[in-house]
């Protein structure tokens, strides 16, 4: 491991790993440095993130964009290199092809803003982005990928101003899918305190109007 003293800027291969850490599951955006002789994964990890929850054993999901298509693992940490910050995943048992995966939303094309988390709760970013499907449930949207934070959790505020309505609707949700194209493609659940929550009512309210069928939407 002495050739780990030094490591090149984080290049072009992107991994996105989503570790299951306590007290919340992060998102990394990590660089991909090679594959041990056990052909595990040796990973870069951006240097200016507190990155102390990372431990051995942890569980990790990893995606990445190659030719076209988008691949997944999953896997535990087998090390965590302080210095450089990097980490080392046992080989994945299995490497598989993303399938599109269809969702019961109408697709949709409004503008509106993400507010990425911390671990400790704390916004992170604001960001605009594009709203691609939306239901009651959740939503799409697509961002560069440099634009979002090296180290996220899987929480976020999301605010747009639904068709037909006058003001904006402010929801919070968790992220539960990455798609790493050469735009970052998240697929976010919503999260609402009660049925009475106003950001439900509002997209409820939209979802079972007219508005739903014929404003902003695409074949």
């Amino acid at each position: 491991m002495s050739t780990t003293s030094r490591y090149s800027a984080m290049g072009s291969n992107i991994l996105w790993l989503t570790i299951s850490s306590q007290p919340e599951t992060i998102l990394i955006r990590s660089s991909l440095l090679g594959l041990g002789p056990d052909n595990s994964l040796l990973c870069a990890l951006p240097k200016d993130q507190p990155l102390d929850l990372l431990t051995k054993g942890l569980l990790c999901k990893g995606r990445s964009y190659i030719d076209g298509d988008v691949y997944e693992f999953e896997t535990v940490i087998q090390e965590f290199l302080t210095f450089p910050p990097a980490v080392r995943l046992e080989a994945p048992p299995k490497i598989l092809r993303q399938v599109p995966r269809s969702f019961p939303r109408l697709t949709i094309d409004i503008p509106g803003v993400v507010r990425p988390l911390s671990k400790n709760g704390q916004i992170v970013a604001v960001l605009p982005v594009q709203l691609s499907n939306l239901s009651p449930s959740g939503c799409q949207f697509s961002i560069d990928p440099s634009a979002w934070p090296k180290v996220s959790n899987l929480h976020l505020f999301i605010s747009c101003r639904l068709p037909g309505f006058d003001h904006q609707s402010k929801f919070h949700g968790s992220i539960e899918w990455v798609q790493p194209t050469n735009e970052l493609i998240m697929g976010i659940k919503f999260i609402f305190e009660s049925d009475n929550d106003i950001a439900n009512q509002n997209i409820l309210q939209w979802y079972r109007s007219q508005q739903a069928n014929f404003v902003n939407t695409r074949a």
